[in-house]
């Protein structure tokens, strides 16, 4: 976090040998700058300083100067993590358990709505960020002001979503894989019902809703193939002309790239490729040319 004067903490007239993107335990991600002159390799864990002390993430990204923009820094790279800061962030996460349930217990008892999802402690103390879920807002200042007392540090409540509670909190979708937004989503796109209807998918929420009881965002990752191939293909049950006989389409295979028609009273069914069928229709659309092309007009004689 930059200070009033916008520079960022730990500023210096060094120049930048690479820009760095990293990622916390919160699945935060904030750029910091490399003036050590050393590269850092993309998934080292290094110091970096931030607002009032240090905080230890891995390196997701890095980014040459040129490329940079500065008024995304947040700070500049202290270190490669050393094997002591490396097992001070190990106990910092025993730490955070204890903090929750301290904080658990304050939240009874001042009989606060609110649902503790997670807690990041940065890597000095000096800061405790946790993380809740409420329905409303809820005014939690006597709660800061427990936790402050007893854990002596800047205290940062966040209320957050229910998909980012997911994204914390990480685990396995339907596919079998690793959430998407744990593993490398960094922003959440729209996903409506309208985007399940366009892939022609059972509206059942146990097949299209994810960890967080909300629709899944892969289900947006294909979205435009979907539309595109809306206005490819035809409708099922459209009545047209094919070869001179009339057809109704019984079906389409987006991923075969085929049209299913059945010709005059279901006597006859066939499978066209969807280019020759459109080669079929605008044949049919075509006016027929006149034959005698190329004969003397003996119109006159």
């Amino acid at each position: 976090m930059r200070d009033g004067s916008g520079e960022y903490p730990g500023a210096g007239e060094k120049k930048a040998y690479e820009y760095l993107q990293v990622a916390f335990k919160s699945r935060r991600l904030q750029y910091f700058a490399n003036e050590t002159g050393e590269p850092v390799d993309v998934g080292e864990y290094v110091v970096v300083s931030v607002d009032r002390g240090e905080d230890l993430g891995r390196v997701v990204t890095k980014i040459a100067p040129p490329d940079f923009q500065r008024d995304s820094l947040e700070g500049r790279l202290r270190r490669t993590a050393t094997p002591e800061d490396l097992a001070r962030h190990g106990s910092n996460t025993r730490y955070e358990n204890d903090v929750l349930r301290y904080c658990a217990q304050r939240v009874k008892v001042r009989k606060l709505e609110m649902k503790l999802t997670g807690c990041e402690v940065q890597l000095d103390r000096r800061r405790i960020r946790i993380f809740f879920t409420a329905d409303q807002r809820t005014d939690f200042r006597g709660l800061v002001r427990d936790l402050a007392a007893e854990f002596k540090a800047r205290i940062e409540m966040r209320q957050i979503g229910v998909r980012d509670d997911a994204k914390h909190k990480d685990g396995i979708g339907l596919c079998g894989r690793r959430l998407c937004c744990s593993l490398f989503l960094n922003r959440f796109n729209s996903v409506t019902l309208k985007t399940v209807r366009e892939q022609n998918l059972t509206p059942n929420p146990s097949k299209i809703s994810g960890a967080c009881g909300r629709l899944m965002c892969c289900l947006s990752y294909e979205s435009d193939f979907y539309r595109r191939s809306s206005r490819l293909y035809p409708e099922t049950g459209q009545k047209m002309v094919l070869g001179g006989r009339q057809a109704i389409v019984s079906g389409s295979d987006i991923f075969r790239e085929t049209v299913t028609v059945v010709y005059e009273n279901q006597q006859e069914e066939e499978v066209i490729e969807v280019e020759a069928f459109h080669r079929l229709r605008e044949s049919q659309r075509s006016p027929k040319k006149k034959s005698g092309r190329g004969r003397p007009d003996r119109s006159k004689e």
